[in-house]
């Protein structure tokens, strides 16, 4: 099993009002490596910057979404031709203690959070303190 960090820009889409909505979501697979049951931390950009949700892959390499999500696409130029999709299920939100770019900076993490990427081990060891 692999964690991986996914960006949401809420910009493009209202992720939550989807997971306030839905558990389970159809999500763009930008990494062909990730697998069923991996984790999937979904980063919620500017001007959010924390990790949000926790979420378990249940389904990879989908060719179509099969979960209707359309209320809550708010610009959907970028995914109208997106070739693969992953599904999705929610497992926990950090909505007291949501892990912010400047606890992920001080766990490893560089640059800006703008495509998938693995999770570094260090990162992973801060987030299982906060869901202790």
């Amino acid at each position: 099993m692999n964690e991986w960090i996914v960006p949401c820009n809420p910009k493009y889409y209202d992720i939550t009002g989807a997971f306030e909505k839905m558990n389970i979501l159809d999500w763009k697979q930008s990494s062909k490596k990730i697998q069923p049951d991996d984790i999937v931390y979904i980063y919620v950009s500017k001007p959010v910057q924390d990790i949000i949700y926790k979420c378990k892959v249940n389904k990879v390499n989908l060719s179509h979404i099969e979960i209707d999500d359309s209320e809550f696409v708010i610009d959907g130029t970028n995914y109208v031709k997106y070739e693969r999709h992953m599904e999705l299920e929610l497992i926990r939100i950090y909505d007291e203690k949501p892990v912010s770019i400047q606890k992920m900076r001080k766990n490893d993490i560089k640059g800006n959070i703008q495509c998938t990427r693995q999770a570094n081990q260090k990162l992973l060891n801060y987030i299982r303190t906060i869901e202790n």
